[in-house]
């Protein structure tokens, strides 16, 4: 939020707002230059690109300034110039204005002008004709009609490449593997009663996340603290007095009795709730031959290194299943997903990989 003075009447960005900002302006830039470079490698022999400038001779101006302000970082262009232009074409033209001689041997710059454009267009005045009479005259052998059929049925063979998006999270992953989705629309919350409101089984299994991700393994935790802890949530207005009616004290005190828990108090390092994004080939989800490439996003609950230098990853399960088979037969995919983003990012094996249930109570290896 801003932050306000009331009594001087002003208002201004936070620095939390002005630093949210400015890396929600990279994620966009970063995922339109993904985009960007998906249509730049689609052409096999010859790829046009058209822009249109106001005053080309102007921006171009500026533009080879700029370079010379800005000179090259690690043989790439200048990170403050591809934030300072934010269209498909500036980017292309500082790439060839950064290295005009290697470009000059794979591309040709061209500017036309209004007046220029205008005038190559042909001009044709306008005639009456019969439509009825023109076909009589130009009637269209067997042979053209089944090359037109044969055309028109034609599929393209690249067509699933069009319909793959180029980012996805891990959740819509899980989804496609499903055969069906229900989605359902409840009643608007405002035309119940309050005290008729009442907590889904996904609502309270997100509760129970919430206060597993939130525990200090500092503490010594009772049925009591455990209590105590989920009150002080709501003291702080993190959560409501109904929603910590309709948490699950046995289930977030029995977490702290498990294995994981006795590690984590041990542990070197301890991390929660993780973001992490990494590129998989489109065939491994599609298992189809696509040639893309998908950027997936998600977030790993918890991992930690625990005392023998193991690096270990959890994930939180709030699911009612009757076995821990059917479990890891729901999840496992999903976190070898995690288990492969971690490793990529860290550089490091992970030792163990665990589905705490909080059904079952218990910590399952997968």
């Amino acid at each position: 939020m801003k932050y306000i003075d009331y009594e001087k009447q002003v208002q201004y960005d936070t620095l939390s707002k002005a630093a949210i900002r400015n890396k929600a302006l990279r994620e966009t830039l970063s995922e339109e230059m993904r985009i960007l470079y998906v249509a730049l490698t689609r052409a096999k022999e010859k790829l046009i690109i058209s822009g249109i400038q106001k005053d080309f001779k102007k921006q171009k101006e500026k533009l080879w300034q700029q370079i010379e302000r800005y000179q090259k970082q690690e043989q790439k262009i200048n990170p403050i110039l591809v934030k300072k232009y934010k269209k498909y074409i500036d980017w292309i033209l500082l790439v060839y204005f950064y290295q005009p001689k290697q470009m000059e041997t794979i591309a040709e710059l061209k500017t036309y002008t209004k007046k220029e454009v205008l005038d190559g267009c042909e001009k044709k005045e306008e005639q009456d004709v019969n439509l009825l009479e023109i076909l009589e005259e130009h009637k269209i052998e067997e042979q053209q009609i089944a090359e037109i059929e044969s055309m028109l049925q034609d599929t393209y063979a690249y067509e699933l490449s069009t319909k793959i998006p180029t980012k996805s999270s891990v959740t819509k992953l899980k989804q496609q593997e499903q055969e069906t989705i229900e989605i359902s629309f409840p009643s608007p919350k405002f035309t119940k009663q309050d005290e008729e409101l009442k907590l889904t089984g996904a609502q309270k299994g997100t509760l129970l996340h919430l206060c597993m991700q939130k525990l200090d393994e500092k503490t010594e935790y009772t049925l009591e603290t455990v209590k105590e802890f989920i009150n002080d949530m709501v003291s702080k207005e993190i959560i409501t007095s109904k929603e910590a009616d309709n948490i699950n004290v046995t289930a977030v005190l029995k977490f702290t009795q498990s294995n994981i828990w006795k590690e984590m108090k041990q542990a070197k390092e301890i991390q929660r709730e993780k973001p992490f994004y990494i590129t998989l080939p489109a065939k491994e989800i599609y298992e189809e031959d696509v040639p893309e490439n998908i950027l997936v996003q998600g977030i790993i609950d918890l991992y930690y290194v625990n005392a023998q230098d193991e690096l270990i990853l959890v994930d939180y399960k709030t699911d009612f299943v009757p076995t821990e088979q059917e479990l890891v037969n729901k999840y496992k995919k999903q976190l070898e997903l995690y288990q492969r983003a971690l490793e990529e990012a860290l550089q490091k094996k992970v030792s163990h990989v665990f589905i705490y249930s909080t059904f079952l109570a218990k910590e399952i290896e997968i």
